[in-house]
């Protein structure tokens, strides 16, 4: 089950009235745009190494986007076998293209997930705070189709989580990205 995390008006228990009337999902629903960022990207072995770009770098590919924290082990593993699912699915023709947003505090660790995986890694800031705008948490991944819209939304607290560990759970985030366009 996808779940948004929504703001409640304090004391009351009910949805803010700006967030209840708006025909416009919130960045974690399926069918929101990516945001508009410009984050830099810290990965080496990354093309756009030291450059600052956002989501929309990676437009006409499915983009498979988990926010990730360096210092925590579960994110570092991850990212080890995203890294190597990427190649996988490149190697079967699938057009898809992944790119992680580092934690404002695993900034510190950065170079354990640069060890891990060649994808692009992005930086956040407390100027864009994207994790915060995506009303994301560590270890949440965001899938957006070719034209930059969001297709699935994989909430690790909410128990939509990307089980890129079991067979099943390749599959599974596998025929989402075909899906998604891929």
């Amino acid at each position: 089950m996808l779940i948004a995390r929504r703001p409640l008006l304090a004391g009351f228990g009910l949805i803010g009235p700006g967030l209840a009337c708006s025909s416009e999902p919130l960045l974690n629903e399926p069918g929101a745009e990516a945001p508009s960022f410009l984050l830099e990207d810290f990965q080496p072995k990354s093309a756009r190494f030291e450059q600052k770009y956002g989501a929309e770098e990676f437009r006409g590919s499915v983009l498979l986007l988990p926010l990730f924290a360096a210092w925590c082990p579960n994110c570092v593993a991850c990212a080890y076998l995203l890294n190597d699912l990427s190649a996988e699915w490149q190697a079967e023709g699938l057009n898809v293209r992944l790119m992680s947003i580092n934690s404002i505090d695993g900034k510190s660790s950065r170079q354990k997930l640069i060890d891990a995986c060649d994808f692009p890694l992005l930086q956040d800031t407390n100027e864009a705070k994207v994790w915060e705008r995506l009303s994301g948490t560590k270890d949440d991944h965001y899938l957006y189709t070719p034209a930059g819209v969001l297709d699935v939304f994989f909430d690790y607290e909410g128990g939509e989580r990307v089980d890129a560990f079991s067979e099943p759970g390749k599959a599974r985030l596998r025929d989402a990205i075909i899906a998604a366009g891929g």
